[in-house]
């Protein structure tokens, strides 16, 4: 064994241990959207995972936002069209060319830079369901650690490109290590494709940028 997998393999155990007794899931905050610029007039706090704002009464009628976290915005419902990485007191939504059109939201995590492009849309998963996807990562000071990264229950494929996709789908940066050592019988590739009996990713470490 390598002096960096012995490294990294001491990473890991260390992050499995403290999960329970020192870290906390990694989630997204909150996010209150105003009717009105500097957070004036109707508002709506969200929490999770929205797919659509019509739900809430609140379609296309943002002009300013409070973000706890960083959130990904988006001017369609079901996270499509064009989509803004946002974080902070978000006075006038005009900044980001969204003032009065944002359909959908969901979290993107705590930390890390400020506003930039969110995930593209070409990865074949599909919108992140409420709630996110079925994995907690634990945090670490430089990576968040997942044990066993499913997509709507199923394993992922084997491969730096799914396991980068699973990552920025996160809101996190690139992986920085995984384990490929486990089979499955069927498992998602990076685009969306159903695989047949193939390795799949464990013990995932995602960088937070």
């Amino acid at each position: 064994m390598t002096t960096r997998q012995t490294w990294l393999a001491g990473a890991i155990a260390m992050l499995a241990l403290a999960g329970a007794a020192q870290a906390q899931p990694f989630r997204g905050g909150s996010a209150t959207l105003y009717e009105l610029p500097n957070f004036e007039g109707r508002s709506v706090t969200i929490t999770g995972s929205t797919a659509d704002l019509g739900d809430w009464r609140f379609n296309d009628r943002a002009r300013s936002a409070k973000f706890e976290g960083r959130w990904r915005i988006c001017e369609h419902d079901d996270f499509r069209g064009r989509c803004q990485e946002v974080r902070g007191d978000v006075p006038d939504l005009n900044r980001y060319g969204l003032a009065e059109q944002i359909s959908s939201l969901e979290p993107a995590g705590f930390g890390g830079p400020g506003p930039g492009p969110g995930p593209g849309p070409g990865d074949g998963w599909g919108p992140r369901p409420p709630g996110g996807w079925d994995s907690r990562g634990v945090e670490g000071t430089r990576t968040v650690f997942f044990a066993r990264p499913t997509v709507r229950g199923m394993d992922l494929a084997a491969g730096k490109n799914g396991a980068d996709t699973f990552c920025r789908r996160q809101g996190l940066g690139p992986a920085a290590w995984f384990d490929d050592s486990e089979r499955a019988s069927r498992a998602l590739g990076p685009n969306g494709e159903i695989t047949g009996r193939s390795r799949v990713i464990r013990d995932l470490l995602c960088l937070r940028y």
